[in-house]
């Protein structure tokens, strides 16, 4: 499967997702990021499960909570706009990762969102190593991060 395939996601701007002057909430940025990583590797072929805790599995398990976030708004996002949006994971080291995001209309840049994850013990919430289909996801991903030929 080509990187475009689960890198590239489209999202219309929809009423509920501005503020009353018409443009993008804020926050609405941030949850856009971090639902299009959890979409690209459900298309990438990761089961949620497998990155995601589940309260009734019985086996060790890991979560990466959100241990910094940021948003940069470039030009105004409002009702109707049809957003490209393009994803670029890397590893930071062992236990951490980060998703840049990028929203473009119409091919240019209007916004961009960072998320850094930070692998731990579901248990213990110690540090470990990010799991082995994430760091897969994110090795594959690498392959072209050329924003005009992703």
């Amino acid at each position: 499967m080509k990187p475009k395939n689960w890198l590239i996601l489209k999202r219309k701007v929809r009423f509920g997702d501005c503020d009353s002057a018409g443009v993008i909430h804020f926050h609405n940025l941030l949850r856009w990021a971090h639902e299009s990583w959890e979409e690209s590797i459900d298309i990438y072929g990761i089961p949620h499960q497998d990155i995601f805790p589940d309260a009734n599995s019985n086996k060790n398990q890991i979560i990466c909570p959100i241990v910094n976030c940021e948003a940069n708004f470039l030009s105004p996002i409002k009702i109707g706009d049809l957003l490209s949006i393009k994803i670029f994971p890397k590893k930071i080291n062992n236990h951490l990762f980060q998703v840049n995001t990028f929203f473009l209309k119409d091919e240019i840049n209007v916004a961009e969102g960072k998320i850094i994850h930070c692998s731990l013990d579901v248990d213990s919430k110690l540090k470990v190593k990010l799991p082995d289909q994430l760091e897969r996801w994110i090795e594959a991903s690498n392959v072209n991060t050329n924003l005009k030929e992703c």
